[in-house]
């Protein structure tokens, strides 16, 4: 990828009073003309749920067929690759709970003070002002990083509900769960955080997608600049949920996220297959 393709800011285009301009409410035209008239070549959606009718941009819909715009039967705009990438779900919250619910909030806390939540109060607390959440604005947008079964959620459109536990209500999540399989389906390239050790992770970006630079830029960053691990505040932690969590613990949290779980162990064999078959 060119220099100039790449975009400065460091996770989203500004737009209007958003620093992070929440580009996945954005109408598809819109992201179109964006991209035409910056010429970057990578943009990314972090806070809001996934919109499905981005997938048009890649010329493809939810059920795989290709969506027709143009008079040539052609889809309109521009096709786009669609990259995520996914963490086992356990260290994702308790690393959220780290940073979110601890790292971010000391600085306006004294040294003595002992109000840390607990990681389930936390996550109680994240839930309820979840309640607030408002797509594409400032309201309740961080609550999200609390939610069981996030990547559901998120790959749904938004559609599954809040509660903490999802197992016994078939008719709550069976839906949402069918339309994420079929959005991470039509996804060019999943990188599942847990297998992409320093060689590995660089071998997957440079055979898959051609990259060949992974160092990190900016002034308010620290970690491994070279090797583009780097946080923005606080210091690079392994959020080992497994270890952090007593058994019994674990295991509720586990079940919880069965949704995602699930989820993230498919990607995850989809990834080491296509990185190490070559016929696929």
């Amino acid at each position: 990828m060119l220099l100039w393709q790449v975009p400065r800011y460091h996770c989203m285009p500004r737009k209007g009073e958003l620093m992070d301009g929440r580009v996945g409410s954005w109408p598809n035209d819109e992201l179109a003309d964006y991209l035409a008239d910056n010429r970057h070549a990578i943009v990314s959606n972090e806070w809001d749920a996934f919109s499905l009718e981005k997938l048009e941009l890649s010329g493809r819909r939810l059920d795989g067929a290709r969506p027709v715009g143009g008079s040539d039967g052609q889809p309109a705009g521009p096709w786009l690759l669609f990259l995520t990438t996914l963490r086992d779900t356990q260290d994702r919250l308790l690393s959220a709970y780290t940073f979110f619910g601890l790292t971010t909030v000391k600085k306006g806390r004294s040294k003595d003070s002992n109000d840390d939540p607990t990681f389930d109060q936390w996550i109680d607390n994240m839930l309820r002002r979840a309640g607030r959440y408002e797509a594409g604005s400032k309201r309740a947008f961080r609550s999200n990083v609390a939610r069981m079964n996030h990547i559901v959620w998120r790959f749904s459109g938004g559609e599954l509900s809040l509660s903490r536990r999802q197992w016994p209500k078939r008719d709550v999540w069976e839906r949402p769960f069918e339309t994420a399989v079929r959005a991470l389906t039509q996804h060019d390239l999943i990188l599942p955080m847990d297998v992409m050790t320093k060689e590995q992770g660089k071998a997957a970006l440079s055979q898959l997608l051609g990259w060949d630079r992974f160092d990190a830029k900016g002034k308010q960053i620290s970690g491994d600049r070279d090797g583009g691990h780097v946080v923005t505040q606080g210091e690079i932690k392994n959020s080992n949920a497994r270890e952090h969590f007593r058994k019994e613990d674990y295991k509720v949290l586990w079940e919880d996220n069965w949704l995602d779980n699930i989820l993230c162990l498919w990607c995850r064999a989809v990834f080491l297959a296509r990185l190490h078959c070559e016929l696929l």
